[in-house]
């Protein structure tokens, strides 16, 4: 099992590609349902993705959840680094942790 940390969570994004799919499908089920219809970020309660992700992310999240699989060009986007060093899609490794610990409560009922 893998430690629910920030450093875990974010090792795991940059090695495993559907990791970066099925945390893409869990940060748009963070969002909104009108939210997710308009591609948009209309509520701004640190819930799903951030305004300039919003459209992509929803767009990749509905592929990924189609297809089973992102494309090279779609796993390069959100491992990119800023100019921090932080990858695109670990800027949301609290909802991602979040979600994992929601998850391994439920297993362990």
């Amino acid at each position: 099992m893998i430690p629910l940390t920030r450093e875990a969570i974010t090792s795991l994004l940059a090695t495993n590609d559907m990791a970066v799919g099925r945390a893409l499908l869990v940060i748009n089920a963070n969002q909104t349902f009108d939210e997710q219809a308009s591609e948009q970020t209309t509520h701004h309660n640190g819930r799903g993705f951030r305004p300039c992700h919003a459209h992509l992310g929803t767009s990749m999240a509905n592929f990924f959840q189609m297809r089973g699989y992102l494309s090279p060009k779609q796993i390069a986007y959100w491992r990119k680094r800023d100019v921090t060093g932080t990858m695109r899609i670990a800027l949301y490794w609290k909802q991602l942790v979040a979600a994992a610990k929601i998850k391994q409560q439920k297993a362990t009922v």
